[in-house]
């Protein structure tokens, strides 16, 4: 068999492309495209030197006569040649006699690497990215407790602007809560839409269960904040595309914990309870959920409801690891998970007053 041949068929659906050299270290035979890494001049010249096609070689003629002699042996030069935007692995091993010439030969390599280069660019971005996500959060949060000292102080000594500056508390609190919520959503490459429209849908349904207006609105203002712990979690595991490996989904699952150390620290009702929301709203009313497998009763009414809305925004609208179901599909599944994920009666609410969850929902679209 011609030698270019047997390297194509040893190298076929892969991207590689390569030199054939002699003992003398001279190019008797290239594939078709290494002119894409090569001097396309050089490799028409009657005598192909390799250290002008490739000067990384330049000191390694040692080792070249070393794979010949014991005819195993490797040489390689990691992402080292670049070509336009191109970059590529050269490395060197032993090839097959050319029986027909009956010569020993050694055959260079070139790897095209630039996904897993790029791949890497991203990530080393993604991490500066998620630290500077952090650094914000970590910034914002002190801000908050910072100003919440001052109010606190000032409605301790100014009794007659109780109202108004416990009004400037909560409207503060309410900003910072629905920015943070929505970095948290930005880190997963999600629209901040989705925490608004979780926020709405508690508020109804918390409404619709028989919480008080001021509970309800409460859980609306606190709910943008159930996956703020998702700033913890690496690029690759919140970003990836296909399904997570169980290690994987163990990480991801840190969230809801990340999420409550975060907010708990504090002493405003309106951060605690989106401490709540965010500790539970992955626990099932069967057990099964994370990250204490709390059941039925023992999981905080905000949790349950918040299981619920975040679970319905969240498959009803594309995400990077799927496409949007259909609402009959959701519905489906609401109804299958009713007393194992999701609280019986919670969702015969939620199911019986569907029609005002879908007008949240088109109100959005048609903001959109």
């Amino acid at each position: 068999m011609h030698i270019q041949e047997v390297f194509n068929a040893m190298f076929n659906n892969h991207h590689y492309e390569y030199l054939i050299i002699n003992k003398e270290l001279e190019v008797v035979e290239f594939s078709d495209r290494v002119i894409d890494y090569c001097d396309a001049q050089l490799l028409k010249s009657e005598s192909i030197d390799l250290f002008s096609l490739v000067p990384e070689f330049y000191g390694l003629e040692d080792k070249f006569q070393e794979i010949f002699t014991h005819k195993r042996g490797l040489i390689e030069i990691p992402n080292v040649r670049k070509s336009g935007d191109q970059y590529v692995n050269v490395s060197v091993q032993h090839g097959r006699k050319d029986k027909q010439n009956n010569i020993e030969t050694l055959v260079v390599l070139f790897e095209n690497v630039t996904e897993f280069v790029l791949m890497h660019q991203r990530s080393v971005q993604d991490r500066n990215e998620k630290e500077l996500l952090l650094f914000e959060v970590e910034k914002k949060n002190l801000k908050l407790n910072e100003f919440n000292k001052q109010m606190m102080h000032l409605v301790d000594i100014e009794t007659n602007k109780n109202m108004k500056l416990d009004q400037e508390i909560i409207i503060t609190q309410q900003e910072v809560i629905a920015t943070m919520g929505a970095i948290g959503e930005t880190r997963s490459k999600e629209t901040g839409d989705h925490v608004l429209r979780v926020a709405e849908y508690s508020r109804m349904l918390a409404l619709l269960v028989g919480l008080d207006k001021k509970e309800a609105e409460e859980l609306k203002m606190a709910s943008p904040m159930h996956d703020i712990g998702k700033v913890g979690i690496e690029d690759a595991i919140l970003n990836k595309p296909g399904k997570l490996t169980e290690p994987e989904f163990e990480i991801m699952k840190t969230h809801a914990k990340i999420g409550f150390d975060m907010l708990s620290g504090s002493h405003q009702k309106l951060l605690q309870t989106a401490a709540i929301v965010a500790h539970e709203h992955h626990e099932k009313w069967n057990g099964e959920g994370y990250p204490n497998g709390r059941k039925g009763e023992e999981i905080h009414i905000y949790g349950r409801i918040t299981a619920i809305t975040d679970v319905f925004d969240a498959l009803g609208h594309d995400r990077v690891y799927k496409k949007a179901w259909p609402l009959e599909e959701i519905l489906e599944l609401f109804r299958k998970e009713r007393g194992k994920h999701f609280d019986p009666n919670l969702i015969d609410v939620f199911l019986e007053n569907l029609e005002m969850f879908l007008q949240i929902k088109n109100s959005f679209n048609h903001l959109n």
